[in-house]
């Protein structure tokens, strides 16, 4: 039993950090282990992912505000995809989430354009 938590604990883990958020447990038994792979992942990628957005968005803001073309949105949607995902599942807080530099209504908006489109005027 033990072994086979392992197993599907580290398939779930691996399947996040890959950037598969959605699972296909087949089994009552496997939701601990995902529990546990989902709040170890949003975990110990937070720290890391909260710089990388933070800096992001100031940079991308910054690079807006100077006429420069911005054209790697898909990242900075990404790691706000991070933020939203962890906190429908509960993993992160808010308090968290906001030490990304975002608001409340930034990070409930979803869209990484949009957050640089107010941030512009």
């Amino acid at each position: 039993m033990h072994r086979a938590w392992r197993l599907h604990y580290d398939d779930a883990h691996q399947s996040l950090v890959n950037g598969f958020y959605q699972g296909w447990d087949l089994h009552p038994a496997q939701l601990p282990t995902r529990y546990a792979a989902v709040y170890a992942f949003f975990l110990t990628a937070r720290p890391a992912a909260t710089v990388r957005l933070r800096n992001f968005v100031e940079k991308a803001a910054q690079a807006t505000l100077v006429g420069d073309v911005f054209d790697d949105a898909a990242t900075g949607q990404g790691l706000l995809n991070f933020f939203v995902r962890g906190l429908s599942s509960g993993a992160l807080t808010l308090e968290e989430a906001y030490e990304t530099g975002l608001t409340k209504d930034e990070l409930h908006g979803r869209s990484f354009l949009k957050i640089l489109e107010a941030r512009r005027r």
